[in-house]
C-alpha cells in the first residue's frame, strides 16, 4: 500500500564541490507539510527569515565539524561560501516527489 504520511525527518546526503575536493554532507531534514513549506519559503523571499534561518529551520542534525546553531551554520557560510543555499536547495530537491521509471 502507498503510505501518503510523510515520516518527520528524512535522511539525505549531499555532494558539495568546492575548495578543490568534493565532500559528503548527510543531513536529517525536517519534514514540512506543503503549507509550511510554502510559508517558510514565502517569509524567506519577503525577507523576514535569512538563509542561515530557514537552514536552522529545515535541518535536523548533520555530520559537519561545527554544531548546527546560528553561529556553526555562520562560520560555515564563511568558510563553504554557498553552502546554505546548497542545502536549502538539497532540501526542495529530497522532498518534492517524482515518479522514477515506467
Amino acid at each position: 500500500m502507498f503510505t501518503v504520511q510523510a515520516p518527520d525527518t528524512f535522511k539525505a546526503v549531499l555532494t558539495i564541490v568546492g575548495h578543490g575536493r568534493e565532500q559528503k554532507l548527510n543531513l536529517t531534514y525536517r519534514h514540512f507539510d506543503a503549507d509550511g513549506y510554502q510559508a517558510l519559503f514565502k517569509s524567506l523571499a519577503a525577507g523576514e527569515k535569512t538563509p542561515a534561518d530557514a537552514l536552522l529551520e529545515l535541518v535536523a542534525e548533520w555530520d559537519a565539524d561545527v554544531p548546527l546553531d546560528a553561529n556553526g551554520v555562520r562560520f560555515a557560510e564563511q568558510q563553504q561560501i554557498g553552502l546554505v543555499v546548497a542545502i536549502i536547495q538539497g532540501y526542495h530537491d529530497s522532498i518534492a516527489v517524482a515518479r522514477k521509471g515506467n
